[in-house]
């Protein structure tokens, strides 16, 4: 599997969690600052928030940023820090942290205004009736209904002139493909990798797993200890870290700032 390299040392893999790591904990702080990710008052992001409120789209993005970064570092916590390795909880992780920022770079990279406010009233969307499929089941009274709250969406979309069906929400799938064809980057494979070992998928344990075999009494049946290793778990983490920085230099882009660099 050319995605995960066997040949890659033991030594090099440590020095890459090494590397990461302090680039992890300094993102992590960043993200929780207010001051950070400010909006220039002039820049097209301003425009695409002044365009699709109140459903900002630099609002939006940054809670996307904010979640996948809090993922990624659950991940370097779990694998530098604890020092324990599970087999699945690492992969779930960054699981999450390729969908949230696949999700932002999904919504900020389309070079129109349009498309940008379109696909961000379509995260609301989702949101919304995500929020309604959990909230409804409990019959809490006095919420806004499900409906009021897409007729809202689709009013700032007729603003617009915006012709797209924004109230029927969006995919993560969608997301991903967009990301893989236009970032750069091959996070495909890693995010349906993460997903196998999500949900238990034997495609995916079988598949990159350290494997032990040991005889039981039902002959052909073998009992298997499945065990991660640093390398395989580092790939999917590394790939969210690589989305994440490309994603910046998209958001510094959109919103006429010079951040600063993770590395």
């Amino acid at each position: 599997m050319d995605e995960i390299d066997r040949r890659v040392t033991e030594e090099d893999v440590e020095a890459k969690w090494a590397e990461i790591s302090p680039l992890i904990e300094r993102v992590t702080v960043r993200i929780g600052t207010p001051s950070e990710f400010p909006v220039g008052s002039t820049s097209s992001l301003a425009g695409d928030d002044a365009a699709s409120a109140p459903y900002q789209v630099s609002h939006c993005v940054r809670m996307c940023m904010t979640a996948g970064v809090d993922h990624l570092h659950a991940v370097k916590k779990l694998v530098v820090d604890s020092g324990f390795l599970h087999v699945a909880a690492p992969f779930s992780l960054s699981r999450g942290a390729l969908e949230s920022f696949a999700a932002a770079f999904w919504i900020l990279d389309p070079p129109t205004r349009d498309v940008r406010v379109e696909r961000v009233l379509r995260w609301n969307a989702k949101n919304f009736r995500d929020g309604e499929r959990a909230y409804g089941r409990l019959g809490v009274a006095g919420r806004r209904s499900l409906e009021s709250k897409l007729a809202k969406l689709q009013r700032v979309a007729d603003a617009r002139g915006i012709t797209e069906r924004v109230t029927g929400g969006f995919t993560s799938t969608e997301a991903l493909v967009h990301t893989e064809e236009n970032s750069g980057l091959k996070v495909m494979f890693p995010w349906q990798l993460c997903s196998g070992f999500a949900h238990g998928r034997p495609w995916a344990y079988l598949g990159v797993s350290d494997i032990e075999r040991y005889g039981t009494a039902d002959p052909g049946v073998h009992d298997l200890q499945l065990t991660s290793n640093r390398s395989t778990v580092l790939y999917p983490a590394l790939e969210a870290l690589h989305l994440l920085q490309v994603l910046l230099r998209v958001y510094e882009r959109r919103a006429n700032l010079a951040l600063d660099r993770l590395s």
